[in-house]
């Protein structure tokens, strides 16, 4: 089972379970799943530097070399020609190869696919930023005219709604792309 499918399968049970258990709205369940998904990707962030291949030569080069196999071994393994293996390797470095292509390559150098985007940061922290970054667009203009009428707010006050307005976002996140 690949991670893809791995990640897919609990993620749609787990989301599915909660809004039965807890009778919660799917507007809620995402903040529970961003949560979960954040927790197993946790540990992949942390490494996911240190999984780019070493060299600009790919992983599929460097599995290849490490493994002493000539493009041609890899192609006769592959049943393609050694031009095709190094046409491959070209398009794994320009980032045009297929998952398909991987795929196969992988099964010939006796390895795994692993398929995973990993965020930068965890979900949930990107998805309180972007509700506080459009709360406070959304406040900035009635906070104008309010002080432009003289009936402005404090910033505690300002902030305080901010924060609000950015609370009630993150639990609609229609809201937060459009």
């Amino acid at each position: 089972m690949t991670l893809y499918r791995f990640l897919t399968v609990n993620i749609s049970y787990f989301t599915v379970y909660e809004r039965y258990n807890l009778g919660m709205s799917p507007k809620q369940t995402h903040l529970l799943a961003a949560i979960q998904i954040d927790r197993k990707l946790a540990p992949l962030r942390s490494i996911a530097a240190s999984l780019r291949p070493s060299s600009a030569g790919g992983w599929i080069r460097a599995l290849r070399q490490g493994l002493g196999l000539s493009a041609a071994a890899l192609g006769s393994r592959m049943h393609l020609a050694q031009q095709s293996v190094d046409q491959l390797e070209k398009n794994e470095r320009a980032g045009a190869i297929t998952l398909a292509s991987l795929r196969r390559a992988a099964e010939a150098l006796d390895a795994e696919l692993f398929y995973a985007i990993i965020p930068r940061k965890p979900l949930r922290q990107t998805i309180a930023e972007r509700a506080t970054e459009v709360a406070r667009k959304r406040v900035a203009p009635v906070a104008h005219s309010m002080q432009l009428e003289a009936q402005g707010l404090a910033d505690n006050e300002l902030q305080e709604r901010i924060t609000e307005l950015a609370l009630e976002l993150e639990r609609n996140p229609r809201e937060l792309w459009r």
